[in-house]
């Protein structure tokens, strides 16, 4: 194949918005982390802005992180209506979003304290040790064979957005309801457990399938 093709060009737009998404994510977590403020953008337009983007630092930068993980379906859209579908961003973008869901999990460990830690690593941390392993060895294996996602990428998306916006939720309303009203407070840590396992779960399974059948042609 001709490299000068559009497969292989690196620089699309569909790659500058993966890159994008991961700059924001990262930007994201380093101001929820308290690391950077990012209202220091803005102090020449809003004087205020610096102290309000403090205030809310765990908010805002969740928003920011959600938006960049949200943008997954925006790059691949560009890159249909385009046509520049390019063998650079179908390797780039599944490693964005496994990057971007770690950062995200790693913010919210960082900065959660709606549930004792010890109760949420004993139910999500081993199996998000187990996904982190399978992603891995998943990033490698379908890299090798197509350089693109998965089949079942969409389902899994769907159960990664719903169990980091459950964790930001929680955080966010912990400081902003009473305990007795909020059942975000009261249970959050059960409930974004029990997320995160089902989050683990199509890994899993595909995993599991995939080795059946690869020990069965073999």
């Amino acid at each position: 194949m001709n490299k000068n093709k559009p497969y292989w060009n690196i620089w699309t737009w569909p790659n500058a918005i993966t890159i994008g998404r991961l700059v924001l994510g990262i930007f994201g977590a380093l101001h929820a982390l308290g690391i950077i403020n990012v209202g220091n953008i803005f102090v020449p337009l809003f004087a205020s802005s610096s102290d309000f983007f403090a205030q809310y630092n765990v908010a805002i930068g969740g928003i920011m992180i959600t938006v960049a993980i949200a943008g997954d379906a925006l790059d691949g859209y560009v890159a249909r209506k385009t046509n520049s579908i390019s063998r650079f961003g179908e390797f780039v973008d599944p490693l964005v979003d496994k990057l971007l869901f770690w950062i995200a999990v790693g913010v919210i460990l960082a900065v959660q304290t709606t549930f004792p830690s010890i109760v949420f690593l004993l139910f999500a941390g081993l199996m998000l040790i187990g996904v982190l392993l399978y992603d891995i060895w998943s990033l490698n294996h379908h890299f090798k064979n197509s350089g693109g996602a998965v089949s079942s990428g969409k389902t899994k998306s769907f159960l990664l957005n719903l169990s980091l916006l459950a964790c930001f939720i929680n955080l966010v309303l912990h400081d902003a309801m009473p305990d007795s009203t909020n059942i975000f407070v009261m249970y959050g840590g059960f409930f974004v457990a029990a997320l995160l396992v089902l989050r683990a779960i199509p890994y899993l399974y595909t995993s599991w399938a995939s080795r059946s059948k690869e020990d069965a042609s073999g």
